[in-house]
């Protein structure tokens, strides 16, 4: 009987942990609301000063790292995708299991959500990250009418990834380089011009939000007063296209003067905020990564002078928001680099990086005489004898190779994830990563670009003798 009790219990503790393993391996790997929720957790015990709270308008447009930049605030994005107010007040409650802030921020773009569910995918995403847990379950059982079960176990709901599992899917994300440095930002580097922001300076009555969510937004009201941590309402800059929206922010605005809740709409702030409708939105929803620079510097002010916040640079146990801003930095260097096209500037950007691998590779009749191509490489570091006779240059951490000449030649190099393959015979020269060739210019210079502090490619560019330099991507 003893034996039979015990092989029982063995065989159960296996099957919990062969579920756990499948469940840690076919898990959805997202970074709009999954992976934020998961790094959270790794996060060092009541590390946290700031925590802000929503949806995609958090993660894309408010950049921890710039906080940090600018007042030393310890800032975390704890965000979802369409993130309804109950999936909002469930990370609150879960969060504050694990850290005290001294300020939570609300995001409360969704304060729009009419309906009772969202659809399946956003459950999963403003859920699957918590750890099992009471809040949790109260998380999905208020999202979704059914399949609750499903959605709790967590396996049930993406068996079916088998056909699309990635090397990534066998790796946990805190392994990587970034790890708990990850603060739950998400940038944007597109840029959609407008005309100018829409003026909204008129719409100053209100509509009521819908009863489940002002259900919701009154309970983290409530939350907020019995953990007597100061609460903060704001609404992201956006191009708001149906202005009903802001009749509802207008509510929003109202309960919170009634709760003396400090309430920043952002979206009657462009000019106090520096934005400019050219250059600082991706599109018309979420700011790109100039504009959240601007609206995450005027937080760190506000934030660090009204709440006294203090700054954290310089402590040893922060050291984790000191390398997400380098991170940031570097992030921001590559996008400059990628925006470039004219050769003299992207050549100096490229050298004066010290966290750049590169080559650059002279082709074919690269000297038209038009530019002093032959005079300034060899002050970028380039050997004389590449500049004189063509050939390839690879600068990297550890060294550098040069191949002179247009000879047949062959250099490997591993990356990240993939191989770099750079050859040339009898059909030209190749540049090959990631089974693609990037190649450009078969008369002029070649450069190709590896990021080995974020450990991803940057930009492969040629610039074209033939058409006066001219960038070709």
């Amino acid at each position: 009987m003893k034996k039979n009790v015990i092989k029982a219990t063995a065989f159960l503790l296996l099957a919990v942990l062969l579920l756990a393993r499948l469940n840690g391996i076919f898990r959805l790997k997202r970074a709009d609301g999954i992976r934020p929720m998961e790094i959270f957790y790794e996060q060092e015990k009541n590390s946290i000063d700031v925590i802000f709270y929503g949806s995609s308008h958090v993660y894309s447009d408010i950049n921890p790292a710039v906080l940090w930049r600018e007042a030393g605030v310890a800032s975390f994005d704890l965000a979802g995708t369409l993130q309804p107010m109950w999936n909002t007040y469930y990370y609150m409650k879960e969060s504050l299991k694990y850290q005290r802030p001294k300020v939570m921020v609300v995001e409360l773009v969704r304060a729009i959500e009419e309906r009772e569910y969202i659809e399946e995918a956003r459950v999963m995403t403003n859920t699957f990250g918590m750890r099992l847990s009471r809040e949790k379950y109260e998380a999905i059982r208020v999202s979704t009418p059914d399949q609750q079960i499903a959605y709790l176990l967590g396996y049930p709901a993406y068996h079916s990834r088998y056909t699309e599992l990635s090397e990534e899917d066998f790796r946990s994300f805190r392994d990587t380089e970034e790890g708990a440095a990850y603060k739950g930002f998400y940038p944007l580097f597109d840029t959609k011009e407008f005309e100018e922001f829409n003026d909204i300076s008129g719409i100053t009555d209100s509509r009521e939000l819908a009863p489940k969510t002002e259900e919701y937004l009154k309970k983290i009201i409530s939350l907020a007063r019995e953990e007597e941590i100061p609460l903060v309402f704001m609404v992201s800059p956006y191009q708001i296209e149906v202005m009903e929206e802001q009749r509802f922010f207008n509510r929003c605005g109202e309960i919170a003067e009634e709760n003396g809740i400090p309430f920043l709409d952002f979206n009657r702030m462009y000019e106090e905020l520096g934005l400019d409708p050219g250059e600082d939105m991706a599109e018309a929803s979420h700011l790109n990564h100039r504009g959240s620079a601007k609206l995450s510097a005027w937080l760190a002010d506000w934030l660090r002078d009204k709440y006294s916040l203090p700054d954290r640079r310089g402590e040893a146990s922060y050291e984790s928001w000191e390398q997400n801003a380098l991170r940031w930095e570097q992030l921001c260097a590559n996008q400059t680099l990628r925006e470039e096209t004219g050769w003299y500037d992207f050549i100096k950007l490229l050298i004066q990086n010290p966290n750049y691998t590169y080559l650059i590779s002279l082709n074919g009749d690269y000297d038209s005489g038009e530019q002093p191509v032959t005079e300034i490489l060899p002050e970028a570091g380039l050997p004389s004898d590449i500049a004189a006779q063509g050939g390839l240059w690879v600068h990297t951490s550890q060294g550098e190779r040069s191949y002179p000449g247009q000879t047949d030649m062959q250099y490997h190099m591993e990356l990240e994830g993939a191989d770099l393959l750079v050859r040339r015979g009898q059909t030209g020269m190749q540049i090959i990563f990631e089974g693609k060739d990037y190649f450009k210019a078969a008369n002029g210079l070649n450069v190709f670009v590896y990021d080995e502090l974020n450990q991803e490619f940057v930009i492969a560019a040629g610039f074209d003798a033939e058409k006066g330099y001219g960038c070709v991507w």
